[in-house]
């Protein structure tokens, strides 16, 4: 657990099923306040579920979410939509609106959720963009973007409300090396300005772990490791040496189990 005792997300006990099979049981976790939590673990372990699941677009079997100490499985819609003005979500895809400028997409979420005159939202909408470094880009349509753009402008929006914490899912899935340093500075650098939490799901071990201040493993339906960079670099169990490093060789094998020899199937 962190050990600053101030934590944002709690999840405690949390069991998980989908299409009858178990993705987490008893799976219990904290997310400290004002940190980048880089949330690691081999593919299919459910890392993106846990972002859908403190945002209640999934709900648990069993256990309890919390957030800002506010159990989000126990609330009315009205009140749900309420707290996820709280937080915010930068998809995997960017998930821009292709039909509105990179402008439009900014200014969508204040013109729906608030009441602010058009000249604030331009003036919120314009610093949004500046801070990503896509101020000179409003006018352009996410066709014309670069997948780094559009990232970049995907997180804009994303922080147009000034959320308390911003769930990042891969966000530097297709992104050259460039790009991807170009990403990693600004998540660091808005959490630090902004006074954000932030929870990255991401396989790139070595970008996230250079800002991440604390990391959390997942596999085989639980927290496999957990502490800050270091104590997960130096961390014995072969399962976190292998995912770390990146190594063929280890307890994750490259063959799934086969159901029988496989001389006698040839």
């Amino acid at each position: 657990m962190p050990k600053d005792g101030g934590s944002i997300v709690q999840i405690r006990d949390l069991s998980f099923s989908y299409s009858g099979k178990q993705i987490y049981k008893g799976l219990t976790v904290d997310f400290p306040r004002g940190k980048i939590t880089a949330v690691l673990g081999p593919s299919g372990t459910g890392k993106t579920t846990v972002l859908r699941l403190i945002g209640a677009q999934l709900r648990p079997d069993s256990g309890t979410v919390l957030f800002d100490g506010t159990d989000m499985n126990s609330l009315s819609r009205r009140q749900l939509y309420s707290v996820r003005k709280k937080m915010s979500m930068l998809f995997q895809s960017g998930a821009l609106f292709q039909d509105m400028t990179v402008y439009e997409n900014t200014a969508f979420p204040l013109q729906v959720h608030t009441k602010l005159p058009s000249e604030i939202i331009h003036d919120i909408v314009t610093m949004k963009l500046e801070s990503v470094g896509m101020r000179a880009a409003a006018d352009l349509y996410p066709a014309e973007l670069s997948g780094g753009m559009a990232r970049r402008a995907a997180l804009a929006r994303s922080i147009a409300l000034d959320p308390e914490l911003i769930m990042y899912d891969e966000p530097f899935v297709g992104q050259d090396p460039i790009t991807k340093g170009v990403l990693v500075e600004l998540i660091a650098d808005l959490n630090s300005s902004l006074g954000l939490t932030s929870i990255v799901v991401t396989h790139d071990v070595r970008e996230i772990m250079d800002v991440a201040d604390y990391v959390v493993i997942l596999a085989e339906g639980a927290v496999l490791g957990q502490g800050t960079p270091d104590e997960i670099r130096s961390s014995k169990d072969p399962r976190i040496v292998q995912f770390i490093n990146g190594d063929y060789d280890g307890p994750y094998a490259f063959h799934l189990k086969g159901s029988g020899d496989y001389l006698e199937e040839l």
